[in-house]
């Protein structure tokens, strides 16, 4: 049985981040957490979560500070143009936007809205899902501290027809280990 992540985070709110993280881990991979030193993969990940502590990790996990962060490095030419950025979903103002575009939230994982058609959106519940999503840190799901400072925002960016394909490349001490391929979003 999974928790409403509401109650989630009203409940973890309390609970230093090594003894939260020690639950979680209990309850999903249903065995101890090893940290002092991990062992296998998953536990390294609850390492890093808790003691890598970047300050640049807070602007790549923001959604729109990263864009810069990105094109200063490999050019503005490979990153998704934005259309808009706003602070609630009142401030949107569909009449100006194309009729195909990508709606998502800065701060957190899951509220991608794909908008192919713009007549046949409804706007409503979209400004409904934002809003909520809005609300949520998302820190308080996984004690990912990189999101507990991101400013909670609306980005409007331009919709992609050809397949989307996320890349994730997994590295240990420095180096390339691993390839994650996720085809396609919705």
């Amino acid at each position: 049985m999974s928790v409403p992540k509401k109650i989630l985070r009203r409940l973890s709110q309390g609970i230093p981040d090594e003894a939260y993280l020690r639950m979680l881990y209990r309850c999903k991979i249903r065995r101890k957490l090893h940290l002092h030193p991990p062992v296998t993969f998953t536990e390294k990940l609850q390492w890093l979560t808790l003691y890598a502590r970047n300050p640049l990790y807070t602007k790549l996990a923001d959604k729109y500070a990263v864009k810069a962060y990105v094109a200063g490095r490999v050019g503005k030419e490979h990153i998704v143009p934005t259309l808009g950025l706003w602070e609630k979903p009142e401030d949107m103002d569909f009449s100006a936007l194309p009729r195909q575009f990508v709606l998502k939230c800065t701060h957190d994982s899951n509220s991608v809205i794909l908008c192919r058609d713009k007549e046949k959106l409804d706007k409503a519940a979209a400004c409904r899902r934002l809003k909520e999503k809005l609300q949520e840190n998302y820190y308080y799901f996984g004690r990912e501290w990189p999101y507990k400072d991101v400013p909670p925002r609306i980005l409007c960016e331009t919709y992609l027809e050809d397949e989307i394909k996320n890349y994730k490349f997994f590295c240990f001490y420095g180096r390339p280990r691993f390839l994650y391929v996720s085809v396609g979003l919705g």
